[in-house]
């Protein structure tokens, strides 16, 4: 990889090995990296393939938190990493997660967006500009004053990138950050790197979707097996053959690449009739008098901006939620709440709430008593889960857990299927075996709703799109045809 002088080197990375306690190989091998100061640098990769390690041994996590074994050399601004005491790594190196809210302490935002800063003393007259500024970049001063925990994913994310950044450090670390966000927040994150990559901030981000990034990035490293396989700038990666970047299996970098194959749509059977129907929280309507239709075979995206109400409309179908006011008909006939969860299978984005299996193999006995060994090593060869079949749910990583859940609803087998997020954090082969899988599901007379921000995989895999433009109206359109109102509509706010 590149190499520059000592002065001007940000991280540098020498002979760099790492290996989790109990793994069985190391999980990076052989690293060897400089990062100047003031470069953006994205690592991109198949899941597994070290990204995310190499981001904790540069802020610190690798050694301090999940004590593993590391070898070789790192250094931070020409010091040894070694030598930093943790606290001094942590005010050196933001570090932003997939998961935001492993990184929480407060309940409100303003407190959580302030709490690093009042730990490294920080002035109030100065803590007060910083947050004022820190969420002004997130555009988000909606969200001021508000609890953090019944906050969207999507919101949850603005917060921990708003906090980090009051913080203002020198390097920057983004784990997968646009994983949870709707296009429109992806827009703001882009430019809250921009402005970062201007001020001097030295930028590493671990990431599966690439086209936001080409206009900031300096260069892209693709890793493979835990070693830096490949190097590219911008323009060698959009320049890519469709066929080499779909067989390395990463991401597109160019969204205008993008074929739709939609499925197959089987004999037209309406499955679903929502009628006029209205919810709120606490007197604070989240949507009123929602009318749509669905169909035996179809594969519908539903999508809007975070908060609009996607999931709360989903929890309402499967009956975890009650409606305050309208219908839900399955099959033409009206279903009491107790009775739709017979119906309706609602695979949630905090897929942890649906773990209930001591191994990865026991989570699908648990739903298919009668399952033999052949049954479930099938259905997790199908999912790329066969080599995990022994670990605990909780080791598995967000991608894997969410190839779970999906395995589980295969067996639990509702004539309608609820997916929330299920592409958070994927990557492309991934991402590809599910739309697949969720085609062929469709080919035997599955409804499938999908809440989606995921442009790419919506365009590959959805035949309908149910677009929530505010909370009394619903526009349903064909996706084929209509990318560009596909895309434009994801990138409303």
């Amino acid at each position: 990889m590149t190499n520059c002088s000592k002065e001007h080197t940000a991280i540098s990375f020498e002979k760099v090995s790492f290996q989790y306690p109990g793994a069985e190989s190391p999980s990076v091998k052989d690293i060897n990296l400089e990062v100047q100061t003031g470069e953006f640098i994205v690592l991109t990769g198949g899941s597994g393939c070290g990204k995310t390690t190499l981001t904790r041994i540069i802020n610190g996590l690798a050694n301090n938190f999940y004590e593993g074994t590391l070898t070789g050399n790192v250094s931070l601004l020409g010091v040894p990493i070694s030598d930093y005491p943790v606290y001094e790594i942590g005010k050196l190196v933001g570090s932003i997660f997939q998961d935001p809210r492993s990184q929480f302490f407060a309940s409100i935002t303003e407190d959580e967006i302030a709490f690093g800063c009042e730990n490294y003393g920080v002035p109030f007259e100065e803590l007060e500009m910083r947050v004022t500024k820190a969420v002004k970049d997130i555009n988000g001063e909606m969200l001021l004053g508000k609890e953090i925990y019944p906050m969207s994913s999507g919101e949850k994310q603005k917060i921990a990138i708003a906090s980090v950044n009051a913080v203002n450090p020198q390097i920057y670390v983004f784990d997968e950050p646009s994983a949870n966000l709707d296009m429109f927040s992806v827009e703001a994150l882009k430019e809250l790197m921009r402005k970062l990559k201007q001020a001097g901030h030295t930028i590493v981000v671990a990431e599966h979707r690439l086209y936001y990034l080409t206009d900031l990035a300096d260069r892209f490293l693709y890793m493979e097996n835990g070693r830096l396989q490949k190097e590219w700038s911008a323009m060698e990666l959009l320049q890519l053959s469709e066929l080499e970047r779909k067989s390395i299996g990463i991401r597109t970098a160019d969204l205008q690449k993008i074929e739709t194959i939609p499925p197959v749509q089987v004999k037209k059977t309406e499955t679903i009739s929502v009628e006029n129907l209205s919810f709120a929280y606490r007197k604070n309507p989240v949507f009123e008098d929602l009318s749509f239709k669905a169909y035996a075979g179809d594969l519908i995206a539903i999508i809007g901006h975070n908060g609009v109400g996607k999931s709360t409309l989903s929890n309402i179908m499967c009956g975890i939620k009650k409606e305050n006011a309208g219908n839900i008909l399955y099959c033409g006939k009206k279903v009491s709440r107790k009775r739709r969860k017979d119906f309706a299978y609602f695979v949630m984005q905090n897929t942890e709430s649906q773990f209930f299996g001591d191994s990865v193999a026991e989570e699908l006995r648990l739903n298919r008593k009668k399952a033999t060994d052949t049954q479930i090593k099938e259905l997790l060869t199908l999912y790329g889960l066969s080599e995990w079949s022994d670990f605990h749910p909780a080791t598995l990583s967000g991608g894997q857990k969410q190839r779970l859940t999906l395995a589980v609803s295969d067996w639990i087998d509702t004539p309608i299927l609820i997916l929330d997020e299920p592409t958070s954090g994927l990557d492309f082969q991934n991402m590809q075996r599910i739309s697949d899988h969720l085609k062929s599901l469709t080919e035997k007379g599955k409804t499938i709703l999908v809440i989606t921000h995921d442009y790419e995989f919506a365009a590959m895999t959805c035949n309908r799109a149910l677009y929530f433009s505010d909370r009394n109206h619903i526009d349903d359109f064909p996706i084929q045809g209509n990318l560009e109102k596909l895309y434009s509509c994801l990138m409303a706010h």
